[in-house]
């Protein structure tokens, strides 16, 4: 199985402050909340080949992901995201990540293969 190591950024609470300092560069992200239990929990799981710009969306709820919209509004959400320049592994490391946290947003099975990718 095909491994990747990528460098995830710390998780940072999902403002437009925040998202001001990402780098408009390809990657990987991952949305989350912080749960009644004290756990977070990823609920979504994309890739962008621009990602400042796509998380601006996003905040903004320029998006018609209503699970998304809903998690937003009402909890307090949080981002990570890793920069990864090959669109080819950016696809597998948002299926392995996909199949990893099982995330409620993700409406539809991402493209792309399973492959070994550290998580954290």
């Amino acid at each position: 199985m095909p491994q990747l190591t990528i460098e995830w950024t710390k998780l940072q609470l999902f403002t437009i402050d925040n998202i001001k300092n990402v780098p408009d560069e390809a990657g990987i992200y991952r949305l989350s909340y912080k749960s009644a239990d004290g756990n977070i929990y990823v609920f979504f799981i994309g890739d962008a080949s621009a990602l400042r710009t796509a998380l601006n969306d996003i905040q903004s709820k320029n998006t018609n992901n209503e699970c998304i919209k809903t998690f937003l509004t009402n909890l307090q959400c949080y981002f990570k995201y890793a920069l990864v320049p090959d669109e080819a592994n950016r696809k597998n490391c948002v299926r392995t990540l996909y199949t990893h946290f099982s995330p409620k947003c993700n409406l539809t099975l991402p493209d792309g293969n399973i492959i070994e990718v550290n998580t954290n």
